[in-house]
C-alpha cells in the first residue's frame, strides 16, 4: 500500500542514494587510469592554450566541414609532437588547441596553414631595403596555366620544357644537389608573410576585425592583395616590390597566407625579410610530398627538412631540375621563400631538402605541419596564453580557499539558524559534494571535460543554489509547526509544497545555465556547464538525501526535541499567535 501523500519511506530512498555512489565510484576506480583526480584545465595545471582564427577568401563564416577537417589536420600535427593530453576543439570560427603542462610551445607552430609550393625565381632577388630597378625581361610573367610536370615559361631564367639532364647527372641521391643562393636565412621559419604598405587604391587596408572573429573586409583585403602582388603585368609587378614591406606584424597576417592562386606569379619575400621575389607560378606543390623529416646539415651548422616526393612528384621534379640546371628554385610555405637555393644538377631520385640553418626545433616544427598535409582554411592565431605550472597551482590553491570559505559560511549560517537541521543541511552539502566529484571525474575521463577556474566559480554559485532548495523546505515546515502541527507531522506536508518551488527554481536555474552554455564561448561554457550540472545534482540531493534525512529526524526523539530541532521558538510563536486570535473572538462576538 502506497503512503499518504508527503509520507515516505526514508530507507529506500537513502539505499537509492547509496546505490548511486558506489556505482559512481566503482566506475571511477574500475575504469580508465583508476585514479580519483579529476581533469584540470590549463590555468590550474598549466599548460598552454592557443587560439587559432579562420579567414577565408569571401570573408564569409567558413563551412562546418572545412573547420572539421582543419581540426583533424590540427589535431594529427599536435599528437605528431609527441605531446600529451592534447585537446583541439572547434569554437565558432575558431580552432582551440589546449597542450596541459611544459609541452605547449610546440603547440604555437601548428596553426601554419603549410600550403607548399615550389616556384621558379624570376630574374635576380632584390634587397629589402633596396628599391628595385625595372627589369622587364626577369619580371614578365609567364602566360598561361602550366600543366603538371611542365616548367615556367616566358622569361630568360627558366629554359624551355623538356630539355634533358645531361649524361653525367646523378640519380638517386639522398640529398639533392642545390646551393643556396639569394640570401642568408636565419632561423624561426615563420608561417605569416608580410602586408604591403597603404599606397593609393591597390594595398589592403588594415580592417579591424568582426566579434565573431570573422574579418568583414578579408575578401576585399585578399583580392587587393591579389591584384598587386599575382598580377602577371610587369610594371605592377615591379610596382609591388617598390611597395612590399618584409617585415612581420603579427598582428596584420599576410593576407594572400595561403590564400595566394598557385597559377599566378607571386612577389614575397624570404622568411627572415631580408630579399624580395619575383616568382613564376607553382610548378609543383606540397600535396606530392609523401614525407618530411628533419636532420642536421650536412654542409654546415643547423638542421635542413628532407623531402620525398611520390611518383608523380618524383618526375615533376627530376623534368624541372632537369631544365633549368644553374637557376633558382624558391620552396614557399605559406607566401614565404624558406629557401632559393641554386640547382647545380639534376635531381632524379625524389628526394630533395628545405636548407636555412634551421633549428632542430624549427625543422622539426616545419616537417610536422608538412607530414600531415595543408590546411583547408588559413588561420590567424588571435591568442596564445602560457601558464605556468607554479601559477596553475597558485590558481587551484586560491580557488580551493575560495570554495572552502564559501562552504564554511553556508555551515555557520545554518548551525545558528537551523540548529538540528543545519546539521542536516551540512551532510546534505557534504553528500552532494561526494557526487558531484565523481561525477567529475568521469565527465573528465570520457568527454575531456576540463576543471578550470570558471568551472570552480560554478561549483561555488550551486552550493547556494543547492543551500536554497533546504531554505524552502526548512522555512515551509516552520509554517507547518507554526500553524500548531508537530516536527513529525509537519515534514510530508511541507515537503508536498516545497517541492514545487524547488522544482520550479532548479528548472529556472537549469534553463540559464544552458541559454549561457549555447550563447557563451570559452571558459564561460565551462562555468555554464558546472553550474547547470550542480543544478541537476542538487535535485538528486535533495529528493533522496534532505527529504529523507529530515523524515527519519522527525521520528526521532532526540532530533525532534524542540530545543535541539531549532523548532521550539516557532511552536512557542505560533501558539501565542493562536492564543491572541483565541481571545480576540469573544470580544468582535459582543460587538456583533
Amino acid at each position: 500500500m502506497a503512503p499518504p501523500a508527503g509520507q515516505i519511506r526514508p530507507a529506500r530512498y537513502l539505499a537509492g542514494f547509496a546505490l548511486i555512489v558506489v556505482a559512481l565510484y566503482a566506475l571511477v576506480f574500475l575504469t580508465g587510469d583508476h585514479q580519483l583526480k579529476p581533469k584540470l584545465g590549463i590555468d590550474l595545471q598549466g599548460g598552454t592554450r592557443v587560439t587559432l582564427t579562420a579567414r577565408t577568401p569571401d570573408g564569409k563564416d567558413p563551412s562546418k566541414e572545412a573547420l572539421d577537417q582543419a581540426r583533424q589536420i590540427i589535431e594529427q600535427r599536435v599528437n605528431g609532437l609527441g605531446v600529451s593530453g592534447a585537446e583541439v576543439v572547434v569554437d565558432g570560427s575558431n580552432v582551440v588547441i589546449t597542450v596541459p603542462g611544459e609541452q605547449g610551445d610546440q603547440a604555437k607552430s601548428v596553426g601554419q596553414t603549410a600550403k607548399l609550393g615550389f616556384r621558379a625565381v624570376l630574374g635576380q632577388p632584390v634587397p629589402a631595403q633596396a628599391q628595385p630597378t625595372p627589369n622587364t625581361q626577369s619580371s614578365t610573367p609567364p602566360s598561361g596555366t602550366p600543366s603538371s610536370g611542365s616548367q615556367p615559361s616566358g622569361s630568360s631564367t627558366t629554359p624551355s620544357a623538356g630539355s634533358q639532364p645531361s649524361s653525367g647527372a646523378p640519380q638517386g641521391r639522398p640529398a639533392p644537389a642545390l646551393e643556396q643562393a639569394g640570401s642568408s636565412t636565419p632561423p624561426a621559419p615563420s608561417s605569416g608573410a608580410s602586408t604591403p604598405p597603404t599606397s593609393g587604391s591597390v594595398a589592403p587596408s588594415s580592417p579591424a576585425p568582426s566579434s565573431n572573429g570573422v574579418d568583414p573586409k578579408v575578401a576585399e583585403e585578399i583580392a587587393q592583395a591579389k591584384a598587386l602582388r599575382q598580377s602577371t603585368d610587369p610594371q605592377i609587378q615591379q610596382q609591388a616590390l617598390a611597395l612590399l614591406s618584409c617585415q612581420v606584424d603579427p598582428k596584420h597576417p599576410d593576407p594572400l597566407a595561403g590564400n595566394d592562386d598557385p597559377n599566378l606569379p607571386l612577389v614575397t619575400c624570404d622568411k627572415d625579410g631580408q630579399f624580395k621575389y619575383v616568382l613564376d607560378k607553382v610548378f609543383l606543390d606540397g600535396d606530392q610530398v609523401s614525407s618530411a623529416s628533419e636532420a642536421a646539415d650536412p654542409k654546415g651548422a643547423g638542421f635542413v627538412v628532407n623531402l620525398n616526393f611520390n611518383g608523380n612528384g618524383t618526375k615533376v621534379w627530376g623534368d624541372f631540375t632537369s631544365a633549368n640546371v644553374g637557376k633558382q628554385v624558391a620552396v614557399v610555405l605559406d607566401t614565404r621563400v624558406m629557401s632559393a637555393p641554386r640547382i647545380n644538377e639534376a635531381i632524379l631520385g625524389g628526394n630533395t631538402q628545405i636548407s636555412g640553418k634551421f633549428s632542430m626545433k624549427e625543422a622539426q616544427d616545419l616537417a610536422g605541419v608538412l607530414n600531415f598535409g595543408k590546411l583547408p582554411l588559413s588561420f590567424t592565431s588571435s591568442e596564445a596564453e602560457t601558464v605556468s605550472a607554479s601559477l596553475g597551482a597558485a590558481s587551484l590553491k586560491a580557488g580551493l580557499i575560495a570554495g572552502g570559505i564559501g562552504l564554511a559560511l553556508v555551515f555557520v549560517y545554518c548551525l545558528i539558524y537551523y540548529r538540528a537541521l543545519g546539521v542536516l543541511t551540512i551532510l546534505s552539502l557534504g553528500l552532494s559534494g561526494v557526487i558531484v566529484f565523481g561525477v567529475l571525474v568521469l565527465l573528465g575521463r570520457w568527454v575531456g571535460l576540463s576543471l578550470d577556474l570558471s568551472g570552480i566559480a560554478g561549483f561555488i554559485v550551486a552550493i547556494g543554489i543547492t543551500a536554497d532548495s533546504f531554505v524552502v523546505f526548512f522555512e515551509r515546515m516552520k509554517d507547518e509547526v507554526r500553524e500548531g502541527r508537530t516536527f513529525r507531522s509537519a515534514v510530508p506536508r511541507a515537503w508536498v509544497r516545497a517541492r514545487r518551488t524547488i522544482l520550479s527554481a532548479d528548472a529556472v536555474s537549469f534553463l540559464a545555465a544552458a541559454v549561457l552554455y549555447v550563447l557563451a564561448v570559452g571558459q564561460v561554457q565551462g562555468f555554464a556547464f558546472t553550474l547547470g550540472m550542480s543544478t541537476v545534482l542538487d535535485l538528486i540531493v535533495v529528493f533522496l538525501v534532505t527529504h529523507p534525512l529530515v523524515a527519519l529526524a522527525s521520528k526521532s526523539k532526540f532530533w525532534s526535541n524542540p530545543k535541539f530541532s531549532g523548532l521550539g521558538a516557532v511552536q512557542r510563536s505560533g501558539a501565542a499567535q493562536r492564543a491572541a486570535a483565541a481571545s480576540s473572538r469573544p470580544a468582535v462576538a459582543k460587538e456583533a
